[in-house]
């Protein structure tokens, strides 16, 4: 499923300005131009000037990084010092996903990184990344519970999204520590994912949105006004994977389903053993060394 994550920040403490993450952010378009002045033929050149872009909001395109910071750091009307003023969701796609988007997009089955594709297909397949993380921020607002209040859909909110088509080995990463590659060196193959960042405020400034707490649907009261608190993040990670097979008609196996994967993680041996009779192409000995490993971790906790 379409890894949904809420940070409280990425690189920076989320209780100041947004000035650090939306430079960070910066980050891959920088590498692009290394990537230009290194290139030898015209037709990579062309491809990855259409890969250089700026940010995204809910309805607008090609935001400038003065944009994002002046948007997020004004929105902060009644918020502490020491309040957070910001968070910092990332969506991260499985390989499957990512080669089943391609190929809807360029009906090529033949696409292993996104070099491969023409300017126009990357723009298409780009541009359906950005479609759905709108979407996946509709679901952000929903996901509140505060629709009598106001806060409806994405257009709600003040953010800013971020498309990245590229991503580099870390010191821990298994193939730096197998020798395989170096840290700061690209990974291969479909790499692409999405940074937001999203105001704790609504565009109103009435609201305080914080997607961290661990309330997840509390009604509350204060004086004679009743209002709902809470953010499910299990329930919001099950609405994109919605969104996504609905969007891009995408039969999703049953082994990459957020609930199935819920199950094999933290489940009990007998729903295990149930997904394995309901799904026996899945009972490999890989898959069975897998499931060894994460209970003796659990059995290590219970200790």
């Amino acid at each position: 499923m379409p890894i949904s994550k809420v940070h409280s920040s990425y690189v920076s403490n989320n209780k100041g300005s947004c000035n650090k993450l939306a430079e960070y952010l910066e980050k891959e378009n920088s590498e692009i131009s290394k990537m230009i002045d290194s290139a030898e033929f015209s037709s990579h050149i062309d491809l990855l000037k259409t890969m250089k872009q700026g940010f995204f909001s809910h309805n607008q395109t090609d935001c400038s990084f003065f944009e994002v910071v002046d948007a997020i750091d004004n929105n902060i009307k009644k918020l502490g010092k020491n309040d957070a003023k910001f968070f910092a969701p990332t969506i991260n796609f499985s390989k499957n996903e990512q080669r089943h988007l391609i190929e809807k997009i360029t009906k090529r089955k033949d696409v292993e990184s996104v070099l491969d594709l023409t300017p126009k297909e990357f723009s298409l397949y780009n541009k359906a990344i950005i479609d759905y993380a709108r979407e996946v921020m509709n679901n952000y607002a929903a996901n509140f519970n505060r629709q009598d209040k106001g806060l409806k859909d994405g257009s709600d909110l003040v953010y800013f999204g971020r498309v990245e088509h590229f991503r580099k080995h870390k010191g821990f990463d298994s193939e730096v520590k197998n020798g395989e590659a170096k840290t700061g060196d690209f990974k291969s193959g479909l790499q692409s994912h999405v940074h937001i960042i999203v105001s704790r405020k609504d565009i109103t400034q009435k609201m305080k949105l914080d997607p961290t707490v661990k309330d997840k649907k509390t009604q509350r009261k204060i004086g004679g006004n009743a209002y709902t608190v809470g953010f499910s993040r299990n329930a919001w990670i099950n609405l994109n994977e919605q969104a996504f097979n609905r969007l891009f008609n995408y039969q999703r196996p049953a082994l990459e389903m957020f609930e199935v994967q819920k199950t094999i993680k933290n489940g009990s041996p007998s729903a295990i053993d149930l997904i394995l009779k309901n799904n026996p192409t899945y009972n490999t000995p890989d898959f069975q060394e897998d499931l060894r490993k994460k209970k003796k971790r659990k059995n290590r906790f219970r200790l």
